[in-house]
């Protein structure tokens, strides 16, 4: 009775489960498959194995022996050869990259799990003018040119972009880490002097054209003036007449 029982309780679950899964199947699917279908164990040939890399780090690159095998995340485990030392990398420009050496047995798969740690952030910095290059300083110090494209330290930084008879441009940002950045500068020409018309009576050239001959003139005049008329003294042999 309890055996018999327990076989129809088992029968009307599989049907509940059939017709959910008919009404449903976006939601039933996912638990009459792991309910019921057992998973499946990859098979590598003799010689063979597998190493499966799990990583938060969306986009992180991976490599094994220094060759690039895709990115995270990986659709399964990478075949490599078995009883033989592998190098694993996963990268990402802005954050500190992974580096393990596995050595798997044959048929075996060995899981790596690679977190990547946010060290800094990726900066790019352009020029509107594409025809000009501006040169960036970092915190007062040179970085490089437009097209600019390196890893800043998080945390909050100035930026600077100069160019010979450009007026410089300053930005303040906050980088943060494992994150990117770009910066578009549009630096103005260096406006030329402004010169004032004066129009004062001493800015007439008439006036001191005017003032020159004066000058000149009374220079003149002076010196016909200075002029020395008294009579020359006479020779020291010249004898008086008598009279």
């Amino acid at each position: 009775m309890r055996a018999t029982a327990r076989h129809q309780l088992a029968g009307k679950f599989v049907s509940l489960v059939a017709l959910f899964s008919l009404a449903a199947p976006g939601i039933a699917g996912p638990l009459a498959s792991s309910a019921w279908a057992a998973p499946k164990k990859q098979k590598y040939a003799d010689g063979k194995a597998g190493i499966a890399i799990s990583s938060m780090t969306k986009g992180a690159k991976v490599l094994i022996d220094d060759k690039l095998v895709g990115e995270v995340p990986l659709p399964g485990p990478i075949e490599v050869d078995a009883n033989a030392r592998h190098t694993v990398q996963v990268q990402k420009r802005g954050y500190s990259p992974y580096i393990d050496t596995v050595l798997p047995s044959s048929g075996q798969v060995i899981e790596v799990e690679a977190d990547l740690v946010a060290t800094g952030g990726i900066v790019r910095v352009t020029s509107r003018n594409a025809a000009l290059k501006l040169q960036l300083l970092v915190d007062g110090r040179v970085a490089g040119f437009t097209p600019f494209d390196g890893d800043v330290p998080p945390g909050v930084h100035t930026l600077e972009a100069r160019a010979t008879g450009y007026l410089p441009e300053t930005r303040s940002v906050d980088i943060k880490a494992g994150q990117e950045f770009t910066y578009d500068f549009d630096l103005k020409v260096v406006p030329e002097p402004i010169i004032k018309e004066d129009k004062s009576l001493l800015s007439r050239w008439w006036f001191w054209t005017a003032i020159g001959v004066v000058v000149v003139g009374g220079v003149a005049g002076g010196v016909v003036g200075s002029q020395d008329t008294h009579v020359q003294p006479k020779a020291p042999d010249h004898v008086l007449p008598l009279q």
